[in-house]
């Protein structure tokens, strides 16, 4: 019977969260070579590749995807008993900054989840908007950021792409009207990129009145007062896409990027990184 060595199995959640075995290396403060060589090791192991190519980067197999779920119980087992028996413990406290504003029950199972595998892993988590966020993660108040972005700069870790699109009352009609009523807030990062292809198209809008966090702006639009711009993915109470025919002007894609800290927890939410990642792929492929 062999053995799994759980130095390999980190390796392996590393990979899926970085997307590149160099950036995982790099992480785990190990040459490319020997992180590869782990990979080779699994592979003999189970006799199932790990790795497949994917543009520039890597992704995990289908087979690699269904072995890090169990993996990532079999670390923390290993770090539970480690910690009860000799006293030698995991990092004690995470500091996650969330943009979780329309993924707030996918956030939440990644948060439960995490939970579960790491109960000694204190969470202090702050949902925020992406500017906000960074800017905080910038004065090392954050050890792991989930953003909202229009691209994936130099840092990001990518975890998917997903089309925004216009947002309105189930079965409502206030997307026909013109002006276009717009209920979202003007600090959305949305807002001015909804608003910039409204012009471009030459369509007349209107902010709704209103004042408010995100849920204000969800009321305005479940009432038919106005529509509001949302990724797709996610059903939201009493909002449907609005299926215009055309009448409104197509959306760019948003991305969703996780920003890892260097520092004494990185580690730990490069492993919170990952199950972010497993819910957001649901959303993307829901989308």
């Amino acid at each position: 019977m062999r053995n799994l060595d759980i130095a390999t199995l980190r390796s392996l959640q590393a990979v899926a969260e970085y997307g590149a075995v160099t950036r995982a290396a790099e992480a785990l403060n190990m040459t490319q070579s020997a992180l590869s060589m782990q990979m080779k090791r699994l592979e003999e192991a189970f006799g199932r590749p790990m790795l497949d190519k994917a543009g520039r980067g890597v992704v995990l197999s289908d087979f690699a995807q269904d072995l890090l779920g169990e993996s990532r119980k079999l670390v923390a087992l290993n770090d539970a008993i480690l910690a009860r028996f000799t006293g030698l413990r995991p990092e004690r406290r995470l500091r996650v900054g969330l943009t979780s504003d329309w993924m707030f029950t996918k956030v939440a199972q990644t948060v439960r989840a995490f939970r579960q595998d790491f109960p000694r892993v204190e969470l202090i988590i702050n949902d925020s908007r992406t500017k906000d966020l960074q800017a905080q993660m910038r004065r090392g108040e954050h050890d792991v950021i989930l953003t909202t972005e229009f691209d994936a700069p130099p840092g990001a870790i990518n975890l998917a792409k997903v089309d925004l699109a216009w947002f309105g009352a189930t079965g409502g009609t206030a997307w026909r009207e013109r002006p276009l009523p717009i209920a979202n807030s003007t600090n959305c990062a949305y807002y001015p990129v909804g608003m910039g292809a409204l012009d471009q198209a030459g369509i007349e809008w209107v902010h709704v009145a209103g004042e408010g966090g995100n849920d204000t702006w969800r009321v305005l639009a479940a009432a038919d007062l106005g529509v509001t711009l949302l990724p797709r993915g996610i059903s939201q109470p009493g909002l449907e896409v609005v299926d215009h025919g055309g009448a409104l002007p197509p959306l760019p894609p948003t991305w969703l990027n996780v920003y890892v800290a260097d520092g004494p927890a990185r580690q730990i939410a490069a492993d919170f990184a990952g199950y972010l990642r497993q819910v957001v792929c649901e959303v993307a492929a829901a989308a």
